[in-house]
């Protein structure tokens, strides 16, 4: 496009020269920071309690219908709905599924305004003389909260609570009505129940928050531990009573569980434990950690098919882990005194990645894994990990930031965006830790050195305590002293230069690739409903054909394949599992070529792999100690 002239330029600076400083271009809008308007949280007595009243009956449309009776003065109040949820370290909740808000006084409707800038706050002026006013209002619970066998009740979805104290200030009195023929499970003090209505002692808006009840119509309870203090059950809801029969053998594993734990952590946080254990026909759904309880979603063969379960074996073991391990000792930047909050998690690959480990390490110390079958367990994790080229741009003290911004968003090119690593990136941390423990001490001294004192003097009162980078760099000191802050920030922010197979050979094992899958690689594929071929051709198919993954950089990304292509026909013979993997073991000799549907056109693309199938396994490094036997021996 041509823009002036030569002529034109000279006139136009004249012009331009002859414009009056008075006549220039005024100056845009200035922004005005608002005044914010929801009251911060103070650490003060809360006048009198909130009674809660869930009303959990309505299965058919799924609905919960919520009743609070709240004490107030009169005057301007916010009323706020939770944002955050500790377990998902970021701001998870949603105030979409708040509807029908109406709130009275002494009978009479009240306006409430929501916050501009906060949508989960609701303002309104109370009248004088109030001294409590009537909130109602509906949650729509989705498919899994409410349905004809199981009901689980989210208190922090259920309930609206004033602004401007702590949470553990705030006293709640709750009653629940669930449906006719439910048992409700929950850590929570039962004062009495009434046919189908259940009343709680009065707690605080605290642990009511972290207390979730499951409840169902086929249930089972299982003592793990004798009566008394730091009691722990598992409690069980599923969909036939066929599926609430648990073999003695998965029963005593776990009862082996908790006097590892302990062995580890020493006093328990908690008075009693339940573990809430929801069985589905869907698989397993994963966990939620509460200081009291956790939730988890277990296929209904759970028990019964131990072998197939191997990828969630541990998932019991983590979740209590959490008790000591993020509610007892809590990172300073992830605790909160409200649910509406913000938190930060710089130290999630300790409260995450720690206690993955943890789970690990306990449920083989338990015998919920063979040695073996742990191995082939890390093995998968050290080659998911060592296969991030993500770490060239974003370190793990970056991808911690996930609950902030990613938080539940779909991540197509998971290695080389990043997403949750500090996970399994944890794992590989800490065994370095525990290698490096073992080295600096002469073999003396080891992780669980560091646990014993870092988790001591838990009580089921005592509240969080909260640490820092330096106070974990300091207990690690105490245990073996050295530069643990430079090793701990050598891993955190490394970037391509980071082994993180460290720890694994530190401790005598070295990760290779094999033409053999193991078991614990086979029900990875099985879960993800794929064939998986990320460490050679690079990529993953599901059994239609179409790719759900593709390796950064790897020869299906170099042929220019995305997540979503569909693939045809392999070598010519129509797509299967098997053709593909046979192609893949025979690609040294012949080349492998995909006819693929992308874009709406079809098109023959030739993969540049030569090689064969490659499977990640561990493989004893000679001369070396075998120190990760020691690590999983029983205490």
């Amino acid at each position: 496009m041509r823009l002036f002239r030569p002529l034109i330029l000279p006139l136009l600076a004249s012009a331009l020269l002859s414009v009056p400083v008075g006549a220039q271009a005024e100056t845009g809008p200035s922004y005005v920071q608002p005044t914010p308007a929801v009251p911060p949280p103070i650490d003060h007595a809360f006048a009198g309690t909130i009674e809660l009243d869930v009303d959990a009956t309505d299965i058919r449309r799924r609905i919960f219908s919520v009743h609070q009776r709240i004490p107030v003065a009169a005057g301007a109040i916010t009323l706020l709905y939770p944002r955050w949820e500790p377990a998902s370290h970021g701001p998870s909740l949603t105030v979409t599924d708040l509807a029908g808000l109406t709130i009275e006084a002494e009978g009479r409707r009240l306006a409430w305004r929501r916050d501009p800038y906060e949508p989960h706050a609701f303002h309104l002026d109370v009248p004088p003389g109030t001294k409590a006013i009537d909130v109602r209002f509906q949650m729509v619970a989705g498919d899994a909260l409410l349905t004809p066998d199981v009901v689980a009740v989210p208190w922090q979805r259920l309930t609206l609570y004033p602004a401007g104290w702590y949470a553990r200030n705030i006293p709640v009195s709750a009653r629940l009505t669930l449906p006719g023929g439910f048992r409700p499970f929950t850590a929570l003090n039962v004062r009495d129940s009434e046919g189908p209505i259940v009343r709680f002692e009065p707690t605080s808006l605290e642990i009511l928050l972290d207390a979730p009840v499951l409840a169902g119509r086929y249930t089972a309870q299982v003592p793990l531990t004798a009566p008394g203090p730091g009691a722990v059950s598992l409690d069980i809801v599923a969909l036939r009573t066929g599926d609430l029969t648990v073999p003695e053998a998965r029963i005593a594993e776990i009862k082996r569980l908790i006097v590892q734990m302990r062995a580890v952590f020493g006093a328990t946080p908690f008075a009693q434990y339940h573990i809430l254990a929801r069985l589905s026909d869907d698989g397993s759904s994963g966990g939620t950690e509460h200081r009291t309880s956790s939730e988890n979603g277990l296929a209904s063969s759970h028990f019964r098919d131990w072998q197939a379960e191997i990828l969630s074996r541990d998932l019991i073991a983590h979740e209590i882990v959490h008790a000591w391990n993020g509610f007892y000792r809590t990172p300073a930047d992830l605790w909160a005194p409200t649910p509406n909050v913000p938190v930060a998690g710089s130290l999630l690959w300790v409260y995450e990645g720690q206690t993955e480990f943890w789970g690990r390490v306990l449920a083989t110390r338990a015998g919920q894994f063979t040695p073996a079958e742990l191995r082939d367990r890390l093995a998968l994790e050290a080659a998911e990990i060592a296969a991030r080229p993500g770490r060239e741009w974003r370190p793990l003290s970056d991808d911690v930031n996930y609950p902030s911004f990613m938080l539940r968003q779909p991540v197509p090119w998971r290695d080389w965006q990043r997403r949750r690593d500090y996970y399994s990136e944890g794992v590989m941390l800490w065994l370095a830790v525990d290698a490096e423990l073992r080295e600096r001490s002469g073999g003396t001294r080891s992780i669980d050195d560091f646990a014993h004192s870092f988790f001591a003097g838990a009580t089921p009162d005592a509240p969080s305590r909260t640490y820092t980078f330096a106070d974990l760099c300091k207990a690690l000191n105490q245990v073996a002293p050295g530069d643990w802050a430079g090793f701990l920030r050598s891993w955190l922010d490394g970037h391509a230069e980071l082994d993180t197979t460290s720890g694994l050979v530190r401790h005598g094992w070295r990760l290779v690739f094999t033409d053999i899958p193991t078991a614990a690689f086979r029900a990875n594929e099985n879960e993800g409903g794929v064939v998986d071929l990320s460490y050679s051709i690079g990529l993953t198919a599901r059994s239609d054909g179409t790719i759900r993954a593709v390796s950064w950089d790897s020869p299906s990304f170099e042929a220019g394949l995305r997540p979503g292509v569909r693939i045809l026909a392999v070598n010519g013979t129509p797509y299967g599992r098997d053709v593909l993997l046979a192609a893949v073991r025979d690609a040294a000799n012949h080349p492998v070529v995909l006819t693929v549907e992308q874009d709406g056109e079809q098109r023959e693309t030739p993969i540049r792999y030569v090689g064969t199938l490659r499977y990640p396994r561990l493989d004893r490094i000679p001369g070396r100690p075998d120190t990760l036997a020691a690590l999983l021996t029983a205490r």
